[in-house]
């Protein structure tokens, strides 16, 4: 069994390093002196050392150099809470393997032992690959497709051994939240959605068919060099201004191709609308000639989306109901808890101006001394200039807008209210948390958010206004009342999408694959 040596003053914190070790296999000792490591080293020979500058107060640094001068190619990683010249040189001279500088994430910091023991066996070049993934994601306006993707990629990473997942996004924030040991992506050059089927260049000062064909060019290459076992397209199955046609076309005539897999939410938009433009850009020959399977992203009882979309006819038998995507758990408890506040989110933010304008008026009707604690998270995708207007106005009514956060799931759970628009994953989060909510869905381009906000309201779980119906006086009633948007306790939805859409990929990957997919957890989603 392998060996790592950590040598940190910090008890505690040795002592969390080590038991993620312990739990990927890996045989750890704990040193917290210059006594205790050289004792550790005339012993054994550990396979790995990792050392805190900090060790033995700063005087670690003797026994681990004398080590190095004896055994020059193992694996040193340096961690430290001070990055600094000092450290940085020593680590240099004693030819580091890595220089971490806390904070940093165990689970990363786990994959990189588990990658320096391999190396030092000589064992990277000698195993086979495991299995590699490709995710694509347009991702125009917000940062749903991504999260979506994300959450599926992490899944996939810790449930299927040394599976790779490679994204191609197009996000202009590339990926805005940190990504899972084994999940990397490829930016491909940002667009504006300017309405249907309609997009422009969202940087550079260029032509769109230039931009067309960097995009093209980037993806067919990098398709091309990372051969995947499994090409999962999100939400645009042509992708955008068909950039996906040729090389979907190209790579069906493989002799062994990738398996191709079309994911989507549940609701895309009026289906009426989207099964035209299908037809007219030929996007539902392309996936009855392409695709070898559609997941979709959602339950069947809450929107029948194989029916509504045609996609039944087009793959009939290769449907898949995965359940909605969630990053955050359950909430497990049906207990109430003491919730106070109001939480407002527009997702990625870039069009949310006009719901957080629409709340901050209805703040303004309450007398001071009445108005509830309103925090407003303007996203990642705000404009600046729109942001500062807002900050300003809710800085006067009382109310604090942040950027940004990456405690959501705290903050709902502990919410009285939520106030969103009716994307996908913001509403999948107020379910996993059982928030009372209140959505005012954007108007356009697409019907998407209407539509889920209908269906929400019509089957109970959330209050809808439009944004012409949140008038001051309206959203200041439900402001002293949030209790009258509570859904019921419990819902039948499953949220279970990222689980179930990593098992159907490991069942693609394995050996058993065809034999195996028609008895998968899948079906009971389809029931």
């Amino acid at each position: 069994m392998s060996q790592v040596l950590i040598f940190e003053q910090d008890g505690q914190s040795s002592k969390k390093l080590a038991r993620i070790l312990t739990r990927a296999g890996i045989s750890v000792c704990r040193a917290a002196t210059e006594f205790e490591v050289r004792k550790h080293l005339r012993h054994s020979t550990p396979d790995v050392i990792c050392l805190d500058t900090e060790a033995g107060g700063g005087e670690g640094f003797a026994a681990v150099t004398a080590w190095r001068k004896q055994n020059p190619d193992s694996p040193i990683v340096v961690m430290t809470g001070n990055d600094d010249v000092i450290n940085r040189t020593w680590a240099e001279r004693i030819n580091a393997s890595a220089f971490l500088t806390r904070p940093f994430s165990r689970s990363r910091f786990c994959e990189l032992i588990q990658r320096l023991l391999k190396q030092s066996k000589n064992e990277v070049d000698r195993r086979q690959p495991g299995p590699s993934i490709m995710m694509y994601s347009h991702d125009t306006i917000g940062l749903g497709h991504m999260r979506r993707n994300s959450a599926i990629a992490s899944n996939i990473t810790s449930s299927i051994q040394d599976a790779s997942v490679l994204m191609l996004v197009g996000s202009p924030t590339g990926v805005f939240f940190e990504l899972a040991p084994g999940v990397d992506f490829v930016k491909l050059p940002s667009l504006s959605k300017v309405g249907r089927d309609k997009w422009l260049p969202g940087s550079l000062r260029i032509a769109p068919a230039i931009a067309r064909d960097i995009r093209a060019n980037l993806i067919e290459n990098t398709v091309r060099t990372y051969r995947p076992d499994v090409f999962l397209v999100d939400h645009e199955p042509a992708g955008v201004w068909d950039e996906l046609v040729p090389l979907l076309q190209a790579l069906r005539n493989l002799p062994s191709p990738p398996r191709i897999v079309l994911g989507l939410r549940d609701i895309l938009d009026d289906p009426k609308k989207t099964r035209a433009a299908w037809r007219r850009r030929n996007i539902t020959e392309l996936i009855r000639d392409c695709y070898d399977d559609v997941l979709v992203y959602g339950n069947r009882e809450f929107f029948a989306s194989d029916a509504l979309y045609g996609l039944s006819d087009l793959k009939p038998g290769r449907v898949h109901y995965c359940g909605l995507v969630s990053a955050m758990e359950r909430s497990s408890s049906s207990a109430e808890t003491a919730r106070s506040g109001i939480v407002v989110a527009g997702g990625g933010g870039r069009d949310a101006a006009p719901m957080f304008k629409a709340v901050l008026d209805g703040l303004a009707v309450i007398q001071p001394c009445e108005r509830p604690l309103v925090t407003l998270i303007a996203g990642p995708l705000m404009d600046r200039d729109v942001q500062l207007e807002l900050s300003e106005t809710a800085a006067e009514l009382g109310a604090t807008l942040l950027p940004s956060v990456n405690d959501m799931a705290r903050r709902l759970q502990s919410a009285a209210l939520f106030v969103s628009m009716g994307g996908y994953n913001s509403l999948t989060e107020a379910l996993a948390t059982r928030v009372p909510t209140l959505v005012i869905p954007r108007t356009g381009p697409s019907s998407e958010q209407r539509i889920r906000a209908e269906r929400m309201a019509t089957t109970g779980l959330m209050r809808t206004l439009s944004l012409s119906q949140a008038r001051p006086d309206a959203l200041a009633q439900i402001f002293q009342d949030p209790q009258s948007c509570k859904g019921p306790s419990e819902h039948r939805l499953s949220l279970d999408g990222a689980t179930n859409a990593a098992e159907f990929i490991g069942l693609i990957v394995s050996e058993d694959a065809a034999s195996n997919l028609t008895g998968s957890m899948l079906e009971a989603a389809n029931a």
